[in-house]
């Protein structure tokens, strides 16, 4: 597989697991984090009624996990529904075909086909729902959650903060099940607004990440040790440019010495980025793989060690596109090596 470089920090570890989609109680569960809630009216976290976070388990002593969660909360009941996605070494989903576009680079052109984490739109319907209670102390800007069966007894909290006017951000206190990290975004927006790719700003964004690999399935790297940490990180889509059917953004970038340089089949250089939506809803699909990986016959064409990355559009109160929260998940079923990343960009 090819991977990202990334300064290494090694451990060998077991794996554990999250509660999921389909444990009847919450698992592994560490005591005294929140005490028990009762439901009743609260105030919506930083004002807002949905948000979108990353959130999953990226250490050195379990089992990896990434997720993207969608809350919707109701004030009047202190009641949060949420919506899972989730993906973990012990699952290896892999990648699923999303969509077609013609790329031309080189004054090559080709049908080129962005891949989405296995679950991820594609194959439709591989999500799970949770419903909970919550508290929200407007002073502090601590978020409590605690979900109903089949997670009873899983606990959260959140530190809530105000970026602007317009928006909300979510950052993870604690867990009593292995989150490790996790951010997201929140707005008073519909779910139904969104942005096309069309209309996706093409700038650069700011943001943060936090990324978990192996090359060889036993020896784990992370970006830093350090308890919650994020990575500083940016996406710029300035350079990017749009496909002919309207899908896809995509590019082939410059890229630095210290990448691309193992499993190329030619001497090209660069890295190919593909941005890619159905253009019905927040969801989009992002791809990235070295230059040099197609042959020639495939070029500017790849299917194989690509990173796929499940990315959500953040919309604030007036519908304007602030950037994305996202995961990636290049884990190919029976593969030994495996990149997992959680991603903030937000301006």
């Amino acid at each position: 597989m090819i991977f990202l470089v990334f300064p290494l920090l090694f451990q060998s570890c077991s794996k554990s697991q999250l509660p999921g989609a389909s444990d009847l109680e919450g698992s592994q569960l560490k005591e005294g984090n929140l005490e028990a809630m009762i439901a009743s009216e609260q105030p919506l976290p930083g004002g807002k009624v949905r948000f979108s976070a990353v959130m999953g388990n990226m250490d050195l002593t379990g089992e990896t996990v990434v997720r993207i969660c969608n809350w919707t909360f109701n004030a009047n009941a202190g009641t949060v529904a949420a919506t899972y996605w989730d993906w973990n070494t012990a699952d290896e989903k892999g990648k699923t075909l999303f969509n077609a576009h013609t790329c031309t680079f080189e004054n090559i052109s080709k049908t080129a086909n962005p891949y989405t984490p296995t679950g991820w739109m594609a194959p439709a319907g591989m999500y799970f729902g949770r419903t909970g209670i919550y508290t929200y102390n407007a002073t502090t800007g601590v978020l409590s959650i605690a979900w109903d069966a089949p997670w009873a007894g899983v606990t959260e909290s959140w530190n809530v903060t105000n970026p602007d006017a317009f928006s909300a951000k979510v950052s993870l206190r604690s867990s009593n099940y292995g989150l490790t990290h996790g951010r997201g975004y929140g707005s008073n927006a519909s779910w139904s607004t969104f942005k096309t790719v069309a209309q996706v700003p093409r700038i650069l964004y700011r943001g943060f990440r936090i990324a978990v690999w192996s090359t060889n399935g036993t020896t784990i790297s992370i970006d830093t040790t350090v308890t919650g940490a994020w990575k500083a990180d940016k996406l710029n889509l300035t350079p990017f440019t749009s496909s002919a059917n309207g899908n896809t953004l995509h590019v082939l970038s410059p890229s630095s010495a210290d990448v691309c340089n193992s499993g190329c089949t030619t001497t090209r250089t660069g890295i190919i980025y593909h941005l890619a939506s159905n253009n019905n809803g927040r969801s989009m699909v992002y791809n990235h793989f070295c230059a040099c990986l197609p042959t020639n016959a495939e070029f500017p064409t790849y299917d194989r060690n690509l990173h796929p990355y499940a990315f959500q559009q953040i919309i604030d109160d007036n519908g304007d596109m602030r950037g994305f929260i996202g995961i990636e998940q290049q884990d190919q079923p029976g593969s030994v090596g495996y990149q997992y990343q959680l991603k903030e960009y937000f301006q």
